[in-house]
């Protein structure tokens, strides 16, 4: 069960890096034209799968057929995002970005993930000493818990939103223009 598990995954995985490579959404040009607001591929590839898998993760559950875990909400996930999102504004890739240009063969890539593995091994070894700071004042649930309210309640007009949102996009910003 344990090697269909891990067959699994790296076939997902490489599936991911496939799509991830042939969209184009891997190229530091792209990401930094996203970033800078002048190209809006990564930003319709992302909400469509934010959109979709957000919808049918929720789904699912609410039919049993997944069983869904919620995570608690703490200062350890706003600096993990400060942190994801500065690496990602310096070096112009996520880790699955990273993780499929590896696949490419980019050099720079392999060093980008050296890097980033040397920072979750600090990371690892320095969580003893700042879990009190991150973990506290944790919020037990997501959005909708806190607010008291069903989840499709914030589901349905956020998935509305972002589809506007690309629709929007898709109207006024053509993908094949030049970025630089």
């Amino acid at each position: 069960m344990i090697i269909i598990n891990i067959l699994f995954g790296l076939s997902v995985g490489f599936i991911f890096g496939y799509i991830l490579t042939r969209t184009g959404v891997t190229k530091y040009p792209r990401v930094m034209g996203m970033l800078l607001l002048k190209d809006f591929k990564i930003l319709k590839f992302m909400l469509t799968a934010v959109t979709s898998s957000m919808i049918l993760f929720y789904l699912l559950g609410d039919l049993g057929v997944l069983k869904i875990t919620l995570k608690n909400l703490d200062w350890g996930k706003f600096a993990g995002g400060l942190v994801f999102g500065t690496g990602m504004g310096l070096l112009g890739y996520c880790p699955g970005t990273m993780a499929a240009r590896v696949g490419e063969g980019k050099k720079e890539a392999i060093l980008a993930m050296f890097g980033m593995s040397l920072g979750i091994l600090i990371y690892a070894f320095m969580f003893p000493l700042i879990k009190p700071i991150l973990l506290a004042g944790e919020v037990n649930g997501d959005i909708s818990i806190l607010l008291g309210i069903n989840r499709w309640l914030i589901i349905i007009p956020a998935a509305a939103l972002f589809s506007l949102i690309i629709y929007f996009v898709n109207k006024n910003f053509s993908d094949n223009s030049k970025i630089f």
